[in-house]
C-alpha cells in the first residue's frame, strides 16, 4: 500500500509536476497534509469536507491580497478540481523562537519588525473592497476556542488565577460586542505565520490566512504584545499603521486579545502533562504569559 508521500507525489505528477516521493516532507494540519517541495513550494491537500472548504476560503483571501496588495503572501500556482493546490512559498526564513527571543533583547530590531507588520496590515485592511469581503467570512475567528474554557480548572489548580481569568472572560465577552468597521482580518499573525529575510532581519511575507476573519482590526496586533519592558514591536507597527489609516488603535483592547489568547492556550493543555510541550510551551510557561497578560490589562 502507497503511504501518504507516495500518494502525493503521484497526484503531482499527474498534474504535471513531477518529484520525487522520498524528497518530500509531509506537514500534517488539522484536517489537511501539507507537502513540501523541494524548491520552495509547498502542496495542500484536504483529508476531509472541512479540509477542502478551509483550503477554497484561503485561496480566495490569498488571490484578493495578491490583487489589492503589496506584500509578499504565498501564491496559488496550480488548483486541483479534486481540491488541493500547490502554491510557492513566500521568501525568507521561519524562525518563530528565534524571533520570539530577539524580540525580547533587540529592541531595535522588535520596533523594525513593527514598522514592517504596521505596513502590511495598512495594506490588508484598507486596500481590499468591503464588497470582496462581506458575506462569506467569519466575523470571529476559532481561536480561542471558548469552549475549552471549562477544562481551566483541570489544568490550573489556583483559585485566585482563575478568578482573574473569570474576570478577563467577562471583559472580553463586552468588549467585543462593539466592533465597527470590520476589515480582512489575518487573526494569528505571530512569528510562527510570517518569514524574515536573512539579509536584512526585515520582514518578508505573510503565510497562513486559512483562520481569516472579516472583523475587527485589533485582532491583527495580538501577538505584538510581548511583556517586555516597553512594546517596541506595537510601537512599531502603530507609528506606520495609525498615520497610514488614519485611524487610531485602543492598546488595552490589543492587550485584552493577547491576554484571552494566553488563556485559550492554557485552556487546551487539557489532558496534556505539565513538563510536556504544547504548542511551544510547557505549562510553566503558559501560567508565565498568562500572569503577565493578565497583569497588563490591570487583572
Amino acid at each position: 500500500m502507497r503511504g501518504p508521500a507516495d500518494r502525493a507525489a503521484a497526484a503531482l505528477a499527474e498534474a504535471g509536476f513531477p518529484c520525487d516521493a522520498g524528497a518530500l516532507e509531509l506537514v500534517p494540519r488539522d484536517d489537511l497534509l501539507g507537502v513540501r517541495l523541494p524548491d520552495d513550494r509547498m502542496a495542500w491537500f484536504p483529508l476531509n469536507e472541512q479540509g477542502r472548504t478551509a483550503l477554497a476560503t484561503e485561496r480566495r483571501v490569498l488571490r484578493l491580497l495578491q490583487t489589492y496588495c503589496r506584500f509578499s503572501t504565498p501564491c496559488v500556482v496550480y488548483e486541483n478540481e479534486s481540491g488541493w493546490d500547490l502554491r510557492e512559498l513566500v521568501p525568507g526564513v521561519v524562525d518563530p523562537f528565534g524571533v520570539y527571543a530577539r524580540v525580547q533583547t533587540d529592541a531595535a530590531f522588535a520596533y523594525a519588525l513593527g514598522e514592517d507588520l504596521g505596513r502590511v496590515l495598512a495594506e490588508q485592511h484598507t486596500r481590499i473592497p468591503v464588497a470582496e469581503l462581506a458575506g462569506w467570512l467569519p466575523s470571529v475567528p476559532g481561536w480561542p476556542n471558548l469552549d475549552d474554557m471549562p477544562h481551566l480548572p483541570e489544568v490550573v489548580d489556583d483559585p485566585e488565577l482563575l478568578g482573574r481569568i473569570d474576570a478577563a472572560l467577562r471583559k472580553y465577552a463586552g468588549a467585543m460586542r462593539l466592533v465597527s468597521d470590520p476589515v480582512l482580518v489575518h487573526a494569528d499573525l505571530g512569528p510562527h505565520n510570517f518569514a524574515v529575510n536573512p539579509g536584512s532581519d526585515r520582514l518578508a511575507g505573510v503565510f497562513d490566512y486559512r483562520g481569516a476573519v472579516f472583523g475587527d482590526r485589533h485582532r491583527d496586533f495580538t501577538y505584538m504584545v510581548f511583556q517586555t519592558p516597553g512594546e517596541p514591536v506595537l510601537d512599531g507597527a502603530l507609528a506606520v499603521y495609525e498615520p497610514a489609516t488614519g485611524l487610531r488603535i485602543d492598546r488595552e483592547r490589543v492587550r485584552l486579545l493577547n491576554a484571552i489568547s494566553a488563556i485559550g492556550f492554557l485552556a487546551f493543555r487539557h489532558g496534556h502533562a505539565p513538563d510536556e510541550v504544547w504548542c511551544g510551551r510547557t505549562l510553566a510557561e503558559d501560567l508565565a504569559w498568562t500572569n503577565a497578560a493578565l497583569r497588563l490589562i490591570r487583572l
